[in-house]
């Protein structure tokens, strides 16, 4: 008799994954992954800074110029003369441009790899990691441009400098876990990467950029409208690293703290819950 030959069972390249394992799985994948997304940083910074004649001193001219132009204009309308103003400025752009960036880079993620996802294995959260840890780097670099400031004014540097890069990581997590949550609907519905923008746009007047947490406490006073301010992520990291460089003391209140501890946690649980459970079904329909 001849032996029958059973043909090999096709099994699936994506395998559904537990909602509740999601948190922790962000990390462990991306550890293990660790060599694949310093490649893909390095091809990002390559990309962007190879052909220009400068480098990565573009880094710290791109701030440096917008602090000095918003300053300007700024100054024009309100009639402020601060000596330190485009360093508030300069500030408040790093910050939020951090986590615009990888909020909207976060929103593209699936679409914008959808085809190695069809035919690779390759965990969807690096692309958007490494994006992430990219931005991240360059907003690390683009703190290099308030020496200046910090000279001029003779302000002084002290241990708390090493929070600044924490709070920077903070903006980064929290607008890339804004992005792991609305990933999956964007495969589906492409204009939500257009609202994204959108409202990165609007976000930019709505956060502590070319204003002050001092402002913002001067109008609203200790009400409920200070406290529904700070359901904007952004406030409590940009303004606590002016307070490190500044110098100052802006006297955020303790719920201030907890809505911001409450929002990172949020967006960090449900988004990674929601990107893992639902990104699979939606690249695989492309």
């Amino acid at each position: 008799m001849v032996a029958s030959e059973e043909s090999p069972r096709l099994q699936k390249m994506w395998s559904k994954k537990k909602m509740r394992s999601a948190p922790l799985a962000l990390v462990s994948e991306n550890i293990q992954n660790r060599e694949l997304i310093s490649r893909l940083i390095r091809r990002d910074l390559d990309s962007r800074f190879r052909g220009p004649l400068l480098g990565y001193s573009w880094s710290i001219i791109e701030p440096l110029l917008l602090a000095l132009v918003y300053s300007f204009v700024f100054g024009i309308i309100v009639g402020r003369s601060d000596p330190l103003y485009p360093a508030i400025v300069m500030i408040g752009v790093i910050g939020w441009s951090l986590f615009s960036r990888c909020m909207t880079a976060t929103t593209k993620t699936l679409t914008a790899n959808a085809s190695l996802f069809q035919f690779t294995k390759i965990p969807k959260s690096v692309f958007a990691i490494s994006s992430m840890l990219t931005n991240y780097l360059l907003s690390c670099i683009s703190l290099f441009a308030l020496i200046p400031f910090i000279y001029l004014n003779e302000l002084s540097i002290g241990l708390e400098y090493i929070f600044l890069p924490i709070y920077l990581f903070l903006l980064a997590i929290t607008g890339t876990t804004v992005g792991l949550l609305v990933a999956p609907a964007a495969v589906r519905i492409p204009d939500i990467v257009n609202i994204v923008q959108f409202l990165s746009r609007v976000g930019f007047f709505l956060s502590p950029v070319m204003w002050t947490y001092q402002m913002l406490s001067s109008k609203f006073g200790t009400g409920n409208y200070l406290t529904l301010a700070h359901l904007n992520p952004v406030i409590v990291p940009i303004t606590e690293m002016r307070d490190i460089i500044l110098n100052q003391n802006s006297e955020i209140p303790d719920f201030g703290y907890f809505i911001f501890a409450g929002i990172v946690a949020f967006f960090y649980l449900v988004g990674t819950m929601v990107f893992y459970v639902k990104s699979n079904k939606m690249v695989v329909g492309l």
